[in-house]
């Protein structure tokens, strides 16, 4: 089924994505580039584990205390419903494994109709123990609701993995890159998105894909070679003409073969957004509300 080839995607860097064969040589996210520093001060890498740490996706900070994210990121770190503590962030650096400040969560909540088995509503939110201190390598980035049809321009960056590639003569097959990686890309018609996901999953035996919803995703492609990876699963998707982020990387095919890739369109998912932060906002005002009637 669709959904454990997602979570086999997060946990093991699997193939969901799966390994691509086709560039070798390639050492980007996969056929990006190093982003500048401080290039995505929004940016947040969630990282598992206590003794050994690996990278499990990328994610985005949307306020002080809220960290967007897909839903199938968050999943794997659910343990009788509630978030592992195992499961933190690292903000304010480009290395996902080092500089920085590390964020640790305090609970989740995940989009009520997340659909696991067809991958709809692909989108979570990580609320923070505590709030995060703005810099400039540190800040939120602005969510766009309006509607992104095909053509635009648009960015991602993210950790994911860059391989297969040759370093020093030795094939490392899924490697995770240390440096933060980026990617111009453009959006197309989701009418061809699906047609092109189909023709590619047949050339692959894959099987059945999900279909692609117009009103809950948004596509990308740029070439053969160039594209989402295990690892990138999170990560923002900002329009170029105006920073915001209007998608979140959700799935795809094995990495850059020439498929498109799938992101959760914000616009989609803004009931959602809203009614968390909201709540939020109500609970922070009724707990301030509370601590000052103890020190009347």
């Amino acid at each position: 089924m669709f959904a454990i080839s997602l979570i086999v995607l997060v946990i093991i860097g699997g193939s969901a994505y799966g390994v691509p064969v086709l560039e070798v040589n390639s050492e980007r996210i996969i056929g990006g580039e190093d982003a500048p520093e401080a290039y995505s001060p929004h940016m947040i890498a969630l990282i598992e584990g206590y003794y050994f740490r690996f990278l499990m996706c990328g994610g985005s900070i949307i306020t002080k205390r809220h960290i967007l994210t897909a839903a199938h990121c968050i999943d794997p770190s659910i343990i009788d419903g509630k978030l592992s503590e195992t499961l933190n962030g690292r903000i304010g650096s480009n290395q996902w494994n080092s500089g920085g400040m590390t964020v640790k969560f305090k609970t989740f909540k995940n989009h009520p109709h997340w659909d696991v088995e067809n991958i709809k509503n692909d989108a979570g939110i990580l609320i923070t123990k505590n709030d995060i201190e703005f810099s400039l390598e540190v800040r939120s980035v602005a969510l766009g609701y309006e509607w992104v049809g095909a053509g635009e321009k648009a960015s991602v960056t993210g950790w994911g993995n860059t391989g297969p590639r040759v370093v020093g003569g030795v094939v490392q097959i899924s490697p995770t890159p240390d440096d933060l990686q980026l990617l111009y890309v453009e959006t197309i018609a989701t009418d061809q998105c699906s047609k092109d996901m189909k023709e590619a999953a047949a050339e692959l035996w894959w099987g059945p894909v999900p279909d692609v919803d117009p009103h809950l995703e948004i596509c990308t492609f740029h070439s053969v070679g160039h594209g989402m990876c295990n690892g990138d699963s999170g990560s923002a998707l900002l329009t170029v003409k105006d920073g915001k982020q209007v998608g979140i990387v959700s799935w795809g095919l094995p990495c850059a073969i020439g498929a498109p890739d799938i992101f959760t369109r914000v616009a989609g998912v803004r009931d959602f957004l809203e009614d968390v932060l909201n709540e939020s906002l109500t609970e922070e005002i009724n707990s301030r509300s509370l601590f000052e009637g103890f020190n009347v």
